[in-house]
Order: C-alpha cells, then structure tokens, then sequence
C-alpha cells in the first residue's frame, strides 16, 4: 500500500501486531498463543519479527517472567485503541452497518448504566432502523476527538457551538441501607456526621451542596471512603458501607426494591440538569432528532414534575 507520499506504508503485520498486543496484555507467550489460538512459537516469531521490523525490543526477560521495555509500553499504548477501532469497524461492515450508518451516542458519569440503559428498548421500539453505540464521554466531549454525534450531559446548559435541549432537573438524596439505618429513624438531616458519608470523585462537591441546599452550616468534617464514579457509590451506600448523596434517577431499582431508603429527608435539587446536546457543525441528522425527540417524549413527566413541586 502506498501512501500519500508515495511510498509503501512502514506499517508491520496485522498477525505481528495482534501477537504483540495479546503478549503484552499477559505478559506470558504461551497464554498469549491460547487467547489467539495458536502455538506459543507462533507468538514468539511474530514478535521477534516485529522487534526486527521496528529495530528496537519490546520484551526483557528477568528470569521466567516477561517485561515490557519502555519502548514496548509505549508501542502497546499506541496500537491497542487502533486494533480496537479496526475490530469495531470490521465487525460494523459484518453486521452490514457501517460507522457512518451508526448513531454514536456519549453518556456522562453514571447515567448510562444507572438509567438509559434501561429506557433503549423504548427507543428501539421508537426508531427501530436505528443502529446505535453508547460510550462513556466527559462534562465537556470534544464531539470530534470523542468519535460521538449526541450526548446526554450534567450540566447548566451551556456548551458552546452547540444545540442544547433541557431534559429534567436533577435531585439528589443521602442514602442509606436499611442495615445501616432502619428505615423510619427518627434522624434530622443535621445528623448526618454520626455515619461515614461515602465520597463521590466524580462530583466532589456534593455533601457541600446537599447541606447547602438543607440549609445546614458544615460543622463537622465530611469523611469517608471515596469512589470514582456514581455507580460505585450507590453500590457501596447499598453494601452498607455509608451514607451517600445519589441522584433519583439512578437509584429508581435500589429505592423500589428497598435496598435503599432516602435517610436525611426528602430530596432536594442539585442545581444540575440534564439535556441532550449536539454539536452546531454536525446539523440535525435525521438520527440525532430522532434521539431528541423520543427523549424529550421520554422525560416529559420529569420536567412536569418539577415544574408542579412546590418551592
């Protein structure tokens, strides 16, 4: 293959990299050969091929254990997310469905695997010639670099180049386990230092805003173990660990199902919102409003509800 310079590409094998990669994921040849399916001589001339290929070695044996060179940490690195995106784009031609047919959709934090995964039958239900992916995206995706064409996002409502469409206020409550707290103690929200209050990294300001909200003065330290996403936190306030600070809507399961109980009081707005945003230069694609639209349907009681609660 020549490339646009004119020359053939200096790029190795495809069965090269592959054994790099599943030898560099296990660090040991002969798992390496089982994963791919091959012999354990196979994986090691591929490799030996691609240090001679690249001119620089990418394992160092200390004895019977297998170590990557700083050169093959940085090489394994570099090509694992290509290996991947050619898998998916393989695989999408496979399935008869290319990128470009695909809707890519981007979820901030939790939201995804908390609440809407459970609401996409609805929308294959809504749009069902609508082939989709869902993938884990920031406060603030660069659509672009991120490969996504909508998000759902936490936020205030301003992203800039953007088109943004509000879809429902976000409460939060502190959580318990009932094994932690019985449900219908008799606590006032300004107990809330008697227990370990779980930390969220992810929104480290939480507590502070849920006592700003309460009305309560902090008079007391806000510690506990700290978890790095949302998911996790409602996990550990369900493992009795703490108390934590949790958005209804991703605890909707544990609060039905009485995992969970809302231990300090009714909940209170977290002066967050969630909305569905698209980037200006990307235009409203047919798939991008159907989305819009079958989530604005979707969450309408929500906005209503807010509405209608009392100040």
């Amino acid at each position: 293959m020549i490339n646009d310079h004119g020359m053939r590409r200096f790029v190795p094998s495809l069965a090269a990299l592959t054994a790099f990669e599943a030898a560099a994921s296990y660090r040991n040849f002969t798992r390496a050969a089982e994963d791919l399916g091959v012999t354990q001589g196979a994986v090691s001339r591929q490799v030996a091929a691609l240090e001679q290929q690249l001119g620089a070695k990418l394992f160092r044996r200390v004895g019977p254990q297998l170590f990557l060179t700083e050169a093959g940490r940085s090489y394994a690195t570099a090509i694992t997310p290509i290996l991947h995106a050619l898998e998916e784009t393989s695989i999408d031609i496979v399935r008869g469905r290319g990128l470009g047919n695909t809707l890519q959709i981007g979820v901030q934090d939790s939201l995804g695997s908390q609440w809407l995964v459970h609401r996409l039958p609805s929308f294959t239900r809504f749009a069902p010639e609508i082939a989709y992916t869902v993938r884990p995206v920031s406060a603030a995706p660069n659509f672009v670099e991120d490969g996504v064409d909508v998000a759902i996002l936490r936020g205030t409502g301003s992203w800039a180049e953007a088109h943004s469409f509000r879809l429902f206020p976000e409460t939060v409550a502190v959580v318990a386990s009932p094994a932690m707290i019985p449900v219908g103690a008799p606590l006032n929200p300004d107990e809330y230092h008697r227990f370990p209050l779980i930390q969220n990294a992810h929104r480290p300001d939480s507590w502070l805003r849920w006592l700003e909200a309460k009305g309560l003065e902090r008079k007391h330290p806000i510690s506990g173990p700290r978890f790095a996403q949302t998911s996790m936190v409602i996990s550990a306030a369900v493992a009795g660990i703490g108390l934590a600070i949790a958005p209804l809507i991703m605890i909707e399961d544990e609060l039905a199902t009485g995992r969970l109980h809302t231990a300090l009081g009714p909940p209170v707005p977290s002066g967050f919102s969630y909305y569905i945003v698209y980037p200006l230069s990307k235009g409203d694609t047919r798939h991008t409003l159907a989305l819009r639209d079958w989530l604005l349907a979707e969450t309408r009681a929500l906005r209503t509800d807010a509405i209608s609660a009392p100040e």
